[in-house]
């Protein structure tokens, strides 16, 4: 298991040059000697009914991944795929798949052809709801009150309030943002604003490595957490930036239990000064289009 997240992030970076993901994965294949790494069976049907907390919630608690088993190159890094909405077919730029305004979207792709410009590539954090997904695990510990969210990316935290209680008003923006929480039903629904803008998207399939899926200091992001039984969780994510998109912007992680995981430290750029061997070297893109908005 421990070569579910060896390379962090320095995949990252590689992931911006056409034959990053290629080497990562050989790389990987000849540290495990040859061999494919095989991760143990998951459930995929439904399994018994979810645990409930004294206060007769579905308790949320426990190891949670998206993609397990992914080894070598992160199903997360690299150029994603994406289907034109118009014609099915693959799209020119991850962005394509966000409902960019018109302006935003010309941006989007400028930072994108940049290759220099991913916030990851500079040392800097995931972010919500970037840090969701991919091969790197989750766990959920649910208290009276409050739900504490521990994810391997980053090596980050969340703790969030769940009684419905107010937004804080005097919170700074941040990389995690402000987050209050409330059930509604079996659903716990945490609501997030003061993200800053530093930020990017990712491409709702992945985190989008290199996508240009930036967002304004407007965005509100809204997760609905339900655990339809004991061996599945599904993450509904709403990104809403008035200020960038056209409308709300809604996808779906949906998460195995791995009760069995280890949660590994995930240092972010710890091989940094290797920077100019990993990243074209272009210079970071100007922001004419926005300028002129």
């Amino acid at each position: 298991m421990k070569r579910r997240n060896l390379l962090g992030c320095v995949i990252a970076a590689a992931v911006v040059m056409a034959v990053g993901g290629a080497i990562a994965s050989a790389q990987s294949d000849k540290d495990q000697g040859g061999k494919k790494y095989a991760p143990p069976s998951v459930s995929k049907d439904h399994s018994k009914p979810a645990p409930r907390t004294a206060d007769g919630h579905p308790d949320l608690s426990g190891m949670w991944i998206e993609k397990y088993g992914a080894l070598g190159t992160d199903p997360a890094a690299g150029k994603s795929e994406v289907r034109s909405r118009a014609s099915g077919m693959p799209a020119a730029y991850p962005s394509d798949a966000l409902p960019y305004q018109p302006w935003a979207a010309q941006k989007a792709k400028e930072l994108h052809d940049a290759e220099n410009t991913d916030p990851l590539l500079h040392c800097e954090p995931y972010g919500v709801p970037r840090i969701w997904g991919g091969p790197h695990p989750a766990r959920l510990v649910q208290l009276p009150g409050e739900l504490i969210v521990l994810y391997e990316r980053d090596t980050a935290f969340r703790i969030i309030p769940t009684d419905g209680r107010a937004h804080n008003p005097d919170a700074d923006p941040s990389w995690m943002g402000n987050s209050v929480a409330k059930w509604d039903g079996d659903t716990l629904v945490i609501d997030t604003i003061d993200l800053t803008d530093k930020s990017w998207l990712g491409s709702g399939k992945n985190a989008g490595e290199g996508s240009g899926t930036f967002h304004s200091e407007a965005l509100h992001v809204t997760e609905r957490i339900r655990r339809p039984d004991f061996d599945h969780l599904t993450v509904e994510i709403t990104d809403d930036d008035p200020k960038v998109f056209t409308h709300p912007w809604v996808y779906n992680w949906n998460m195995t239990l791995v009760p069995n995981e280890e949660m590994y430290e995930d240092v972010t750029c710890s091989n940094e000064k290797d920077y100019d061997h990993e990243v074209p070297d272009k210079p970071a893109v100007t922001n004419k289009s926005a300028a002129a908005n």
